[in-house]
């Protein structure tokens, strides 16, 4: 059933449970009464209010209420008058009902006994129809305030993603030209020191560009693809750092084949690693890749054992790094730093496994 569907069906459905509550209330009042055609009697009634009360739903689709401005009174004035209107004739419709019933579908009605009661009829019932019929039309109301702020609330949600996709992808071009120009001053110190170095180093840039490239633009990409342009990446170092570096990758297979995680993450905490930890060491070091879960959270740990984290200004990778995993999990994740002078560095990185697909394991 559509919503549409479901909002009848709560419609006719109150009217009903009204009748019902009405005809105990009468029982209630007059004991002796049969409760079938007390039932009856008041499902009849509270049907007939009902089919009244679509007029008032029509002129209100028709003619909204949108504010309480003084400029509204118009508005207000109309759908005040078709209340009195309608919840006169119901409560005309209820008596004849109620003289119906209570002197037999079979017998004729007589015209003193109707309207020597009506003018009580109208005393005693008058407000209490006038209210379900104002009652309809708040609720018409309610409800109608209720999809527009729902609509406002998701369109709301829409933009604040695409500001984030937008940012993000911002933020990835702008690492990507840094990475570049990092990657061509390596290839400019290779050049006259090592031509064939540096030939080997501009291929493999070519096979990364060319993967970043081919890869879409979504910002949430498997594990292993993140993987690949990692292995792409050292690489490129690798023909810089020849036998200097060594490079360790612990990542379950498991794991790589369905965690998402942010496209281009890893790249700068490495690059980072080799440039801050191995880069100067004459020696090169020992850079590992190591990936773990738990119940709640992927971890990713870069560790190199190099020259050991200094604290001071973060660079444009790893500023970069923080302002997109702010954008994507809204602060519910974890960027830890630890260093040792002289004996390397470990970074830690810690994402909730429910935003990334491993709640399915």
């Amino acid at each position: 059933m559509g919503p549409a569907g479901m909002k009848w069906r709560w419609y006719w459905g109150i009217w009903a449970l009204l009748g019902l509550y009405m005809a105990t209330w009468d029982l209630a009042l007059y004991p002796s009464a049969p409760a079938l055609r007390m039932l009856v009697l008041n499902l009849l009634q509270n049907g007939t209010w009902a089919v009244l009360g679509l007029f008032l739903i029509w002129l209100a689709e028709c003619r909204p209420i949108e504010s309480f401005a003084w400029s509204q009174w118009r508005i207000w004035g109309l759908h005040l008058l078709a209340s009195v209107v309608v919840a006169a004739l119901g409560l005309f419709l209820a008596y004849l009902i109620s003289l119906a019933v209570a002197a037999g579908w079979e017998k004729p009605m007589d015209p003193a006994r109707l309207w020597m009661g009506l003018p009580r009829f109208y005393r005693t019932y008058f407000h209490m129809n006038l209210l379900f019929m104002w009652a309809v039309v708040a609720a018409f109301h309610g409800m109608r305030i209720y999809r527009k702020y729902k609509a406002r609330e998701v369109q709301a949600a829409q933009l604040e993603a695409r500001f984030a996709e937008a940012q993000n992808l911002a933020l990835r071009m702008q690492l990507q030209p840094h990475f570049l120009f990092n990657t061509l001053n390596s290839i400019s110190a290779l050049v006259h020191s090592n031509p064939e170095g540096a030939d080997d180093m501009i291929s493999r840039l070519g096979d990364f560009l060319r993967m970043t490239l081919d890869a879409s633009p979504d910002q949430m990409v498997p594990l292993r693809k993140e993987l690949a342009f990692i292995r792409a990446y050292l690489a490129i170092e690798q023909v810089r750092f020849q036998s200097r570096l060594r490079v360790e990758l612990d990542v379950p297979s498991g794991l790589q084949d369905y965690l998402r995680v942010p496209s281009f993450i890893l790249q700068p905490l490495v690059e980072n690693a080799l440039k801050h930890g191995l880069a100067d060491r004459t020696q090169g070091g020992t850079l590992r890749l190591r990936a773990s879960r738990d119940s709640e959270y992927l971890t990713l740990e870069v560790q190199d054992d190099g020259e050991g984290y200094q604290p001071g200004p973060e660079g444009v990778g790893l500023g970069n790094v923080r302002a997109r995993l702010g954008l994507i999990y809204k602060g519910n994740y974890q960027l830890d730093i630890m260093g040792i002078p002289g004996r390397g560095t470990l970074v830690v990185l810690r994402l909730p496994l429910d935003d990334i697909g491993g709640e399915g394991s």
